[in-house]
């Protein structure tokens, strides 16, 4: 996320008693992504959930120079990401949602719009987070299947990808939606969460076991927020395929 919204959450979070994960969580995770790109001669990046292009900007500033392909459904986000990928050459944003199927689906935009999701917030959440997750308004948006739109968006010959999920609690919806081009997916990070902050969400076991049976294994672990008694909320999990 970029600086000022981190310190706008940091902010927010300590006057509740909840703090953001340390720095050197991040920096861990920016060391092991340049491992995982070089190792497995990624060629592609698929960014789910990209917000406003935060991740796709993180990506440039560790050093990763080849094609980013950012997808985000929520319309005033998708236009500040559509202006930072205008000034890559590299980087193509998409005004959709990634899931199972192809429909239209009514999305909930939070007054925080990285909190936006199909999902409702439980309890957990409203109290932990109450300006953030109160819902702005709502939007039809657009929903596809990554494996009947991969083709069209990716660069030719891209065939070895890094799938990045980001979707507030829909991350196996999109991952059963790219079942058709797992294949070409080398490695991916989901969120995972010890506490459920959308209903109906997969638990972090569940989220990981469902990756792992598609023939990942988990490489990396990554606390994203932690609450007042430093337990963690919310991890970022890099998997790779096992061969």
């Amino acid at each position: 996320m970029k600086a000022a919204l981190k310190r706008l959450m940091s902010d927010a979070l300590a006057a509740r008693g909840y703090r953001l994960a340390q720095i050197a969580d991040v920096h861990a995770l920016k060391d092991h992504l340049r491992f995982v790109f070089a190792d497995l001669r990624v060629d592609c990046v698929i960014d789910v959930g990209a917000h406003r292009g935060d991740y796709g900007s993180w990506l440039r500033s560790i050093g990763y120079a080849g094609p980013i392909v950012s997808f985000e459904p929520v319309s005033g986000t998708y236009a500040e990401l559509a202006r930072h990928a205008a000034a890559d050459p590299g980087w193509s944003a998409h005004r959709m949602a990634l899931g199972s199927g192809e429909e239209t689906r009514e999305i909930g935009v939070a007054g925080s719009t990285d909190f936006s999701s199909f999902r409702s917030f439980t309890p957990f959440a409203g109290e932990a987070f109450p300006t953030q997750t109160r819902i702005a308004h709502r939007e039809e948006v657009s929903i596809r299947r990554l494996d009947a739109v991969l083709d069209e968006v990716v660069p030719a010959g891209a065939q070895r990808l890094f799938l990045k999920l980001d979707t507030q609690g829909w991350d196996i919806e999109a991952l059963e939606g790219a079942s058709g081009c797992l294949d070409r997916v080398v490695a991916l990070q989901l969120e995972a969460s010890a506490r459920s902050l959308y209903d109906g969400m997969p638990s972090y076991l569940e989220a990981l076991g469902y990756a792992t049976r598609l023939g990942f294994t988990l490489t990396d672990v990554v606390p994203i927020v932690r609450d007042r008694r430093n337990r963690v909320i919310e991890y970022d999990c890099v998997l790779c395929r096992d061969s």
